[in-house]
């Protein structure tokens, strides 16, 4: 990870703050001397969606597979990132499952290769999809992450202990919290002996964790896999979230799950806090038919340091397009910035949902 240090934190005594549960441990010190002034740029992409073309076009001869062509159009900019971030919408259960698309979704693990090595520090496996091959496809991705653990992994837990442990990255000197969390996997359920392994929206488990972050970080970013699927407006359960999580300390949300942008706003709680939140980045690849869900967005976040607290400096939605040939073999991500009609007449979506400009 690019200088970033993971700061684990047990909670242990448990008090109550605002109604909510919040177990606390001292502070583990920083190690590092803050840095005065300091810009931490945080970089997050939507939902990495992978139906079987989108697998298939990462293909290799000798039968494993590899995914840079679907990032090379946002380098350098995932690689330079203090915290490049992804949501890794699919399961890494393992290829003797078989590889699959939707509804069922079971993705190469060479996927995760390719994300460490395009140099993307946090994975968030939050998401509706993350049952969809049982518990072992949640162990089967955490034992692949075993072999990257300089990579931080959101939303899947081993034991109720890592469950109860709110991540905290130290970078530049700030403490930075990162949560994550999804509305529910697809009416799938855990064993009552596994409940730990995925991290559901709970308020009250929410709350606990962000009172906690808010009394040991410098800024807390949720994750939230979240909303109704392809309405491009926050619906009712969003909102109400939303700002009772800016109440309980939250600085930053970014959102994913309805596979359509939805707007970026500040919300004001009555006990003085503000927060930013994207409420849905899209898809950042996918092979949807829609035109609608093949426009995505980056959240292109600036945080400044001045050695005591972090605010959001400066931020960005950056529009992006999933583009796919007539045949859906052939994928890659452009920057809407550097799209141009001459790929948008080509883009295979014309035979699903007519054709599209830039």
């Amino acid at each position: 990870m690019k200088k970033t240090k993971l700061i684990t934190i047990l909670l242990a005594l448990s008090i109550f703050i605002s109604g909510c549960s919040v177990q606390k441990e001292q502070a583990v010190p920083v190690s590092a001397v803050p840095v005065q002034d300091s810009i931490i740029s945080i970089y997050a992409l939507g939902d990495n969606l992978l139906h079987m073309p989108v697998v298939n076009s990462g293909k290799k001869s000798d039968g494993t597979y590899e995914y840079s062509h679907l990032y090379e159009n946002l380098q350098p900019n995932i690689e330079q990132a203090d915290l490049a971030i992804i949501g890794q919408e699919t399961i890494f259960g393992g290829a003797q499952s078989g590889y699959s698309g939707y509804p069922m979704f079971n993705s190469p693990s060479d996927m995760g290769k390719t994300l460490v090595n395009e140099g993307f520090d946090v994975v968030l496996h939050g998401s509706n999809h993350v049952i969809d091959k049982g518990t072992k496809g949640i162990e089967n991705t955490i034992k692949f992450w075993k072999n990257y653990p300089e990579t931080i992994v959101l939303g899947i837990n081993e034991s109720q202990q890592q469950k109860d442990t709110v991540k905290i990255v130290e970078e530049k000197g700030a403490r930075i919290a990162l949560l994550n969390y999804t509305y529910g996997t697809n009416g799938m359920v855990l064993p009552s002996d596994k409940s730990y392994m995925v991290n559901y929206i709970d308020e009250e488990k929410i709350c606990t964790d962000a009172l906690y972050a808010q009394e040991n970080a410098d800024f807390t970013i949720a994750f939230m896999h979240w909303g109704t699927e392809y309405a491009t407006k926050p619906d009712s359960s969003q909102i109400e979230l939303a700002n009772k999580m800016c109440e309980w300390g939250v600085d930053l949300i970014i959102g994913s799950h309805p596979h359509v942008i939805q707007p970026v706003e500040w919300i004001y709680s009555e006990n003085g806090n503000k927060m930013l939140v994207y409420y849905s980045l899209g898809n950042y690849v996918s092979r949807q038919i829609n035109a609608i869900n093949l426009l995505g967005g980056v959240a292109d976040v600036k945080l400044r340091f001045d050695g005591e607290s972090v605010t959001i400096d400066q931020y960005k939605f950056v529009p992006i397009i999933t583009h796919y040939d007539v045949t859906c073999t052939k994928f890659a991500v452009y920057p809407l910035s550097q799209y141009t009609d001459e790929l948008a007449s080509v883009h295979g979506v014309a035979r699903f949902d007519g054709a599209v400009s830039v």
